[in-house]
């Protein structure tokens, strides 16, 4: 489609139309004042955007204005045009690159489909959902992750013990 998930709109913040917000972005540039983005159905600048300890952010919208307005866009996904991303390095990846990916082994086994990746400080945790049900989780390391191929739709992978 040519956009990708940044946020979630959690509630409005206060009174005057503020929005709190918690960011799928791995990208730390996303929220600059400036910045377009589209919630509720039409693109909007961002005003400013403030990050909170517990991981949301407190953002402010181009028009949105008073709790009524900011109380709409509750539970509203925000986008981004997925072209606004920096590029990166070879064998870098946005999440929303990974999820859908189809996960198969080095053995040949078909895993399953990569439904979200984690980002847990050390290395990130994709949860693929496992083609006989289930959910596996498997780290995002050198040793278990083979090769990406995007254009194919695919990830190998190679399952060391404890992973099943």
């Amino acid at each position: 489609d040519g956009y990708v998930v940044v946020a979630r709109i959690v509630r409005p913040h206060g009174l005057d139309g503020a929005l709190r917000m918690r960011s799928y972005s791995d990208n730390p540039r996303r929220f600059q004042a400036g910045q377009l983005l589209t919630a509720g159905g039409g693109e909007r600048c961002i005003l400013s955007c403030h990050p909170l300890p517990d991981g949301h952010a407190i953002l402010r919208l181009e028009g949105i204005h008073g709790i009524a307005t900011a109380r709409a866009l509750a539970g509203e996904w925000v986008y981004a045009a997925a072209d606004t991303a920096p590029e990166l390095a070879a064998g870098e990846y946005y999440h929303y690159q990974l999820v859908g990916l189809t996960v198969i082994t080095d053995a040949g086994e078909t895993l399953g489909e990569i439904r979200e990746v984690l980002a847990t400080g050390s290395n990130d945790v994709y949860v693929v959902d496992a083609a006989g049900g289930g959910e596996i989780l498997l780290p995002a390391i050198e040793q278990v992750v083979r090769e990406v191929n995007l254009s194919d739709g695919r990830m190998l992978v190679h399952l060391i013990g404890g992973l099943r």
